[in-house]
């Protein structure tokens, strides 16, 4: 694999190599952490027998030894795109390591105070090592909405901090680490790195924080937290896969190491937030993190400053109501098992009763309380575009490897506007004309959107989308994009400096 490959050898060297296997100080390596990431995601939580929380109090030798004595099957359905021969295998790592053998599950958590959204967390601690290790998972079904309003200012004492980081760090501060262990590592994976790093920004305790694929901060954040996010955030490591479409979600803070994902290869883009992506396995028992050639600096940065300008565009309370309204698009696309904020209508199930979530995202977009903001999305696209023409190839790319409904609608909304003269005055007449257009012309448009886009819509909700794309016209014509204001915000250049950032 060349020389960006590095083998973890049974668990107990890792692709970055810092640590203990380099510095001598007994810190586990960033592969052992991701190995520990791993186990939060266990298969099969149904069988009380595989859960971790089953083990709280004992090593996590006590609970291999269970998973090794009843294997899964080689072609078993984990989830996390992984099948039972790479969750095993993942088990056969771990329980190869001695150091990892040895931990204690000392503590697995809920977060189920108030606004909480059930996410997972796991303390980890080594005797031998003097290190505890505080790991969170990836977001839970009630937590999409919370990972979005993020991006702007917040109902929180601060009021830039969300309700699931509180709980994150009152949580971690009751633990009453400090002072038992010389070497304190916060980790996690997506919304559990982007909690880790909030944790270590605030907690003067944490030693070391190691994220992978973890979302940043919003502008009111790090304007809020500048200084503090000078000091602290030269112990943050953000461990990120290219094409992952989470790390670049607003400004991130600390050193950044990139990999090539294994599922690149084998199961789609879409897949590369999986946490067992980062793995990529060899012969017998070989596995191993191939560090990437270069930073990503394509489609995926692309999708991020858009999203950056367009909310930079807007006022604070307007900001706000932004940031909802894609955390409830993000909830839908990437499936919470919520049914909020929209309701899902009876000729939008399929056959097996199950939600159409195409049908579901139109119904989102085009809701009374979303109309504006679906207008102003698609006109900040469409001045986004004459701004920067380059980027819609891009995107569209990204929309379409990833599934992303509600984006690729507006996306092909605003390239048919911008490229087919046709359907501009077809939408146009008809929004003008509205409930006095004949029913041959709305018939022509759901051909023509049929044809053009591959829209399977209802007259009801073309009427709607007719109504928005006026209403986007409209809106237009007072805004100006104005380029690089899609770039992250970052005060602090310098403290990363001879750290190792990037590459």
């Amino acid at each position: 694999m060349g020389s960006g490959q590095d083998s973890i050898e049974k668990g107990r060297d890792a692709a970055y190599h810092e640590g203990k296997r380099e510095n001598g100080a007994g810190m586990l390596s960033a592969g052992e952490i991701l190995l520990l990431n791993q186990l939060l995601y266990c298969p099969k939580e149904e069988d009380e027998k595989r859960t971790i929380h089953a083990y709280q109090g004992n090593t996590i030798g006590v609970l291999l030894n269970r998973w090794s004595a009843e294997p899964l099957p080689d072609e078993a359905d984990c989830g996390l795109c992984m099948k039972g021969k790479e969750w095993n295998h993942i088990v056969r790592l771990i329980a190869e390591n001695p150091d990892l053998r040895r931990m204690m599950i000392q503590s697995v958590h809920w977060d189920e105070a108030a606004g909480g959204g059930g996410g997972m967390s796991v303390v980890f601690t080594g005797r031998c090592l003097r290190e505890a290790v505080v790991v969170f998972r990836g977001t839970a079904a009630g937590e999409w909405r919370d990972d979005f309003l993020g991006g702007a200012a917040t109902g929180e004492r601060d009021g830039v901090s969300t309700t699931q980081q509180r709980n994150a760090l009152e949580w971690y501060r009751s633990l009453g680490l400090s002072g038992h262990f010389s070497r304190i590592t916060v980790s996690g994976h997506s919304k559990g790195g982007n909690k880790a790093k909030y944790i270590a920004l605030m907690e003067d305790s944490v030693t070391r924080c190691v994220s992978f694929d973890g979302q940043g901060f919003s502008d009111e954040f790090i304007e809020k937290y500048r200084d503090r996010i000078c000091v602290r955030q030269q112990v943050i490591e953000n461990h990120n896969m290219e094409y992952d479409y989470v790390n670049i979600l607003l400004n991130d803070v600390g050193k950044k190491f990139y990999y090539q994902g294994f599922a690149d290869k084998r199961r789609g883009i879409l897949r590369m937030h999986c946490i067992n992506a980062f793995f990529w396995f060899g012969e017998g028992d070989s596995c191993f993190l191939v560090r990437g050639e270069k930073e990503e600096e394509g489609k995926m940065q692309v999708l991020d400053r858009f999203l950056n300008s367009c909310l930079r565009s807007l006022s604070r309370e307007k900001k706000i109501d932004m940031t909802e309204f894609l955390g409830a698009m993000a909830e839908l696309e990437l499936g919470a098992e919520s049914e909020e904020p929209f309701v899902i209508e009876d000729d939008q199930k399929d056959s097996s009763g199950k939600k159409n979530r195409q049908n579901a995202m139109v119904s989102l977009l085009l809701q009374g309380k979303n109309l504006d903001l679906t207008a102003y999305l698609l006109a900040y696209l469409m001045e986004y575009q004459r701004t920067v023409p380059e980027w819609m190839d891009s995107i569209e790319q990204v929309s379409e490897k990833f599934g992303l409904r509600g984006l690729k609608l507006l996306t092909q909304i605003a390239k048919g506007m911008s490229e087919w003269n046709d359907l501009e005055i077809w939408i146009k007449g008809i929004g003008i004309l509205m409930d006095a257009a004949p029913n041959w012309m709305w018939e022509r448009l759901q051909s023509l959107c049929e044809e053009r886009c591959g829209w399977g819509i209802s007259e009801g909700d073309l009427r709607r989308l007719a109504g928005i794309v006026n209403r986007a016209a409209e809106m237009g014509k007072n805004i100006s994009v104005r380029p690089g204001t899609g770039e992250d915000l970052n005060y602090c250049k310098s403290s990363l400096q001879g750290t190792g950032q990037g590459r």
